[in-house]
């Protein structure tokens, strides 16, 4: 039985074996894309709304890299459970973790996009994935303000599945956090 339990540490997601099994066969091929990695790098895509960050992403990091983007990877979950699961968010959060800790164990090249407007959420993570043995590089994508709006318009009305990083990268980043024992995401003073 799948549940949730809350105590005076936290919260306690459990999950049958049969879901489990279900979110690591849809997780494979993503994991099995990606070869191990001497030197691996983990690369920053920032940038405002509309700059760019998921078409450079796609671009430049589709190959030899695990592009780990909390929304995608929910709308995968979505997909192979046939039907939106009533604990959709948790079930991405387990999916979340296991794409982690494969590619974390196997240093395998991850990239993520994020917005950057917090240093101290960059910081901290750059520097937990260079003590893990990882290149960080940091990639700002800049943009005229009217051109990321047209392309943000446009993405909301061609793409069913388009989910604006602005909605998804605190996930991305809690995942994250979660995983590597980090604590608390720091929030922007505007976004407790």
């Amino acid at each position: 039985m799948d549940k949730d339990q809350q105590n005076d540490k936290g919260s306690v997601s459990s999950i049958s074996g049969e879901g489990y099994l279900k979110i690591a066969e849809t997780i494979k091929p993503i994991l099995e894309s990606v070869k191990s990695s001497d030197s691996p790098k983990f690369v920053f895509i920032t940038g405002g709304i509309g700059a760019g960050k998921t078409t450079i992403r796609r671009q430049e990091f589709s190959k030899d890299y695990i592009n780990f983007d909390f929304a995608e990877i929910s709308k995968a979950i979505e997909k192979a459970f046939d039907q939106k699961p009533p604990r959709l968010i948790d079930y991405s959060f387990w999916a979340c973790d296991m794409i982690l800790g494969d590619s974390i164990t196997n240093h395998k090249n991850i990239v993520v996009e994020l917005i950057g407007d917090n240093v101290d959420q960059i910081t901290i993570l750059a520097t937990k994935m260079k003590e893990l043995g990882y290149d960080v590089n940091i990639n700002g994508i800049v943009c005229d303000v009217a051109e990321a709006y047209k392309r943000h318009m446009k993405a909301t009305t061609e793409d069913k599945d388009y989910m604006s990083s602005y909605f998804s990268f605190e996930l991305t980043l809690m995942s994250l956090y979660t995983h590597l024992g980090l604590g608390k995401v720091p929030m922007n003073d505007l976004n407790p």
